[in-house]
């Protein structure tokens, strides 16, 4: 067949100048009977070779479409020219399918290579096909159809190269990064997905949450679709996320964020956008890239309706210049659609899907089909002027969209390539298990280009938990353009409503996605109209899609996290460490409340395959006061205040006998049912998975002292205690004073009977002590000053009597096991119950620091809680180390160290060593496997609280014995 220059250039070759005129000339009429003919010739594929995806240029009787180069199988391909005049070698190409031998090689001109585009070349560089073939040597994957390959692509890990595989793994706990706003919080993993997401706060249902199932729970991946190394890091003191995707052939950025406001004073000054911004950015050559964002709501129980249609938040302005260059573009697209597409291209009728006379282009394989429609007024002609496509998903609690903007960053040479072609595609995961269609983008970013995606909350859209969404009403008028022009109605020719819950818009177009002037979207590398913006206005909660609002945000958010973690007062050692941990904590707080959640995960495994899996996504009044006693520790007293007003709402609102429960909703609410969700697989198979938490109505007396170190820092270091809340203080201690004698099921949450657990009793006897401290350093009136007194002194006496054993030399866990060793003991010098240099707290910190072996708690430098196998829980399984014992275990080791200099060397060993498993960014979850691995709910507040807190008095200590012996 004969093909024209430009053809032949728009499918990836660059022509050197010479050989172009060559080709030019085979249209004329003297040449076209002559051999001045590049003649295309494709060779079968041979049957039973593995499919796998990849851009070699093709040329046929249609042109293929970016998502068909990708998934079609390899085929040889010769290109050869029988013009006299050009070398016999310049075109000739010829690429050997991949075999199952690592040997397997590529036949390859070298002289093409320089000629073709950068962005296409790593499909050509000899160096990538044999990575390819190694790659393959490994596989024995069966041949693939193209539909099937067409299907969910996933991604295997091996070290530090990412291979495309047929199905993607569970990613490890510890490979996430976690990005907030401060009323919900994202898992982004290693590879690029989000894995974890409740919308749209922190107790919401999940929208993602590949993390618990691989198969069905919902995710939202951007990856590279050749093999990748990748890096993921924090931008500077901010929790932006920035995961980078490296090739030989490029690097692409992605930027994750949920964004925050500006800040006027101490309160946000606009409403918060309940926004997931993915900003995709290519930084270096070209990478062919794939977007996948497939929602399963209420987790995953929920089906939901998928719908493509016209974003009418992309302000658009056509004046009459750009309106005669769409005229003349859309009679040459017309010719070259007829031309490339042949028989694939068939014209619309009566009785045709699409309703206006357009074109309909049939994608075989796919759930539906791609729509050129033209103006009823001139039939037969393609209209460029496209409306930008969003997705929106609705489900019966709750409606989301996903949004896009494209752009290029003008290099002031001229040579930009424009903005790259997006299209969004229905995505079909049905027999995974998803109840609703997913959407999917197969694009090619080159440097310099970029696009942006925003997976939002629809505004006016109610939570699933009855709060609606921070919003402004405004004037919704739409914008008017600069020049009055006849809109053309757009079809979308796609099956009806089925089963899938795919639902097609019929003023949408989909359009070519190989075809730059068929690009969906607007460039916001070219100048778009402020007199659009300026002639209609919208609601603050969904303002006009622009590249200056995304970048503002992004910048915006930035500051934010900046100008917060700036305020912090520590100068000590592992400063790095510290602040990323205060990011991370600030991450957890729900700031309309002020509630501090123990994690924004849920039912991830403290061991792969156990039963140990809790909702997390609760304020413990335990986690949260540690976490405020850590935060005001390095300045910062605004979030303990605004805990403290939290709190004390609640103690007003206490039970009918004085007690407050141990935890509440981060909306201050008591009720959150256990329930078990048998449909979701589990991290890895590790079932049940749990939402809500059962020990919600648990008794732990233990929550008192926490309480009350809590109030008596907050009141010290921040906003002094009213007379009226001290006097719900004294309630509290009174109610301490009359209980302390009450058994309970303690810190570790036992649940089967109740004991006089040794950590509860110590922490009883805080409660009363700051009591003492607050009525004697406030001058506060205290009735029953001698009764608490004296109920201070007898608990002492008891703890020193009861849970003191005598023949093993230790502090038992209860009174009524004292045989069995608890690392939670490790907190009677934290809390100044008796001073670490103490004889009896020595042998009790040795005995627990000996192998599980030996009778200890310790391996490898990481503490156990205590011995599951001689002390019933009532839960029963496994569980790995426990990272807030360890940190525990350090700053008990560094308060002993003030007496002994090797007991302080020995503390920052294992600090040191403790260090070495946070995960690439910082972030550590609440349990360490045996192996080293995360384990746990991510991220676990109380890990890094006591991080904090074990690098302030390590840091503080090792400064004053260095003071002492200057």
């Amino acid at each position: 067949m004969r093909i024209p220059c430009r053809t032949f250039q728009r499918l990836g070759f660059a022509l050197p100048q010479s050989h172009g005129r060559n080709l030019r000339s085979i249209s004329s009429g003297a040449h076209r009977s002559k051999t001045s003919a590049l003649v295309c010739q494709r060779h079968s594929a041979e049957l039973g070779q593995q499919a796998v995806r990849h851009r070699a240029p093709t040329i046929s009787g249609h042109h293929e479409s970016d998502r068909d180069y990708h998934n079609r199988d390899y085929h040889q391909y010769s290109f050869r020219s029988t013009h006299n005049s050009a070398p016999a070698s310049w075109l000739s190409l010829s690429i050997k399918r991949p075999t199952l031998s690592a040997a397997s090689s590529l036949e390859y001109t070298q002289a093409i290579q320089p000629t073709l585009p950068r962005h296409r070349r790593h499909h050509s560089s000899p160096q990538y096909w044999g990575r390819r073939a190694y790659s393959m040597a490994e596989r024995s994957d069966p041949p693939r159809t193209d539909s099937q390959a067409r299907q969910y692509r996933g991604y295997k890990r091996t070290l530090n190269l990412t291979d495309p595989s047929d199905e993607r793994d569970y990613i490890p706990l510890g490979d996430h990064g976690l990005i907030g706003n401060l009323r919900t919080a994202a898992l982004v993993s290693l590879d690029g997905s989000i894995e974890s997401y409740c919308v749209p706060h922190f107790d919401s249902p999940s929208v993602f949450a590949r993390i618990l199932d691989k198969d069905k729970g919902g995710h939202f991946s951007i990856t590279p679709m050749i093999p990748f190394t990748t890096k993921q890091n924090y931008l500077p003191s901010s929790n932006v996320l920035q995961t980078k995707f490296m090739n030989d052939e490029g690097v692409v950025s992605v930027t994750d964020f949920l964004p925050r406001p500006p800040m006027s004073g101490s309160s946000p000054s606009k409403p918060l956008l309940q926004w997931l911004i993915r900003r995709v950015e290519c930084v270096r050559g070209g990478l062919p890239m794939q977007m996948q964002c497939v929602p399963a709501f209420n987790y995953a129980r929920d089906a939901h309706v998928t719908t493509l249609i016209d974003d009418d938040t992309i302000p658009t302005d056509i004046d009459a210049s750009e309106l005669t260059k769409q005229k003349m573009r859309k009679r040459a697209y017309s010719k070259v659609l007829e031309r490339e597409f042949g028989q694939h291209l068939r014209r619309g009728s009566a009785d045709s899907t699409s309703t206006d006379g357009g074109a309909v282009f049939e994608d075989e394989g796919s759930t539906g089909l791609h729509a050129l429609s033209a103006p009823r007024e001139e039939p037969g002609e393609i209209c460029t002027n496209l409306p930008h496509v969003k997705a929106l998903f609705e489900s019966p609690s709750i409606s989301m969209d996903l949004r896009y903007v494209t752009y290029t960053e003008s290099a002031g040479d001229g040579d930009e390539d424009g903005p790259p072609s997006v299209v969004l595609n229905l995505l079909d995961l049905s027999k995974k298990g998803h109840k609703g269609m997913g959407v999917a983008s197969e694009f090619e970013l080159k440097e310099g280009q970029g696009v942006t995606f925003i997976f939002r909350i629809v505004p006016g859209s109610p939570d699933t938990s009855g709060f609606w969404l921070e919003q402004t009403p405004a004037n919704t008028v739409p914008p008017t353009p600069d020049v009055e022009v006849k809109q053309p109605t757009f079809g979308f020719a796609a099956p009806s409503k089925d089963s899938q819950g795919l639902k097609v818009d019929t003023n949408v177009v989909v359009p070519h996605e190989d075809d730059k002037g068929f690009a969906a979207g607007v460039a916001f590398g070219k100048k778009l109209s402020r007199r659009a913006a300026r002639a209609g206005k919208r609601p603050t909660d969904d303002p006009w899609l622009t590249k200056e609002l995304l970048c503002k945000l992004l910048s915006t958010t930035n500051r934010y996290w900046y100008d917060w973690i700036r305020k912090s007062t520590y100068t000590g050692s592992w400063k790095e460490s510290v602040l990323r941990s205060a990011l991370a904590l600030k991450l957890l707080i729900f700031e309309p409340t002020g509630a501090v959640v123990a994690s924004p995960t849920f039912s991830l495994p403290e061991y792969i395959g156990g039963v140990r899996n809790w909702d997390y996504r609760f304020s413990w009044i335990r986690d949260s006061s540690f976490t405020l006693y850590a935060l005001i520790r390095l300045g910062f007293v605004d979030e303990a205040n605004a805990y403290l007003e939290f709190i004390f709402d609640r103690i007003r609102d206490k039970n009918p006998d004085g007690s407050i429960q141990i935890m509440y909703t981060i909306h201050g609410e008591k009720d959150m049912e256990e329930i078990e969700l048998d449909h979701l697989d589990g991290h890895k198979g590790s079932k049940p998975v749990r939402i809500g938490n059962g020990a919600s109505d648990h008794v732990q007396l233990d929550i008192y002292g926490e309480l009350m170190d809590c109030i008596y820092l907050g009141q010290k270091f921040g906003k002094p205690l009213a007379y009226d809340d001290w006097v719900l203080v004294r309630e509290i201690v009174d109610y301490v004073v009359e209980h302390y004698n009450d058994s309970d099921l303690s810190i570790w949450e036992v649940r089967d009977m109740k004991r006089n657990f040794t950590y509860s009793k110590v922490m009883l006897w805080v409660a009363i002590d700051r009591g003492l401290r607050l009525a004697d350093k406030r001058s506060l009136p205290c009735p029953n000053r001698y009764k608490w007194l004296d109920a201070r002194d007898t608990l002492y006496e008891d703890i020193m009597n009861k849970a003191w054993n005598k023949e093993e030399k230790f502090f038992g866990q209860s009174y009524e096991e004292t045989d069995v060793l608890d690392a939670a003991v490790l907190i009677m010098p934290l809390v100044f119950f008796m001073q670490a240099s103490d004889p009896r707290f020595l042998s009790t910190l040795k005995r627990i620091m000996k192998s599980p072996e030996k009778g200890g708690l310790m391996a490898n430098n990481l503490v156990y809680r205590y011995d599951t196998k001689k002390s019933g829980d009532g839960v029963g399984g496994e569980e790995g180390t426990f990272c807030l014992c360890t940190l525990w275990c350090v700053e008990a080791l560094t308060r002993a160290g003030n007496t002994d200099r090797a007991l302080l060397l020995k503390s920052v060993s294992m600090f040191e060593d403790f260090l070495l498993y946070l995960n690439h960014v910082g972030l550590c979850t609440e349990e360490i496997s045996d192996a080293g691995e995360a384990l746990g709910n991510a991220v676990q507040g109380f890990t890094h609280v006591t991080l904090i807190s074990a690098a302030y008095n390590l840091s503080r200590t090792m400064h004053d014995m260095h003071e002492k012996t200057a």
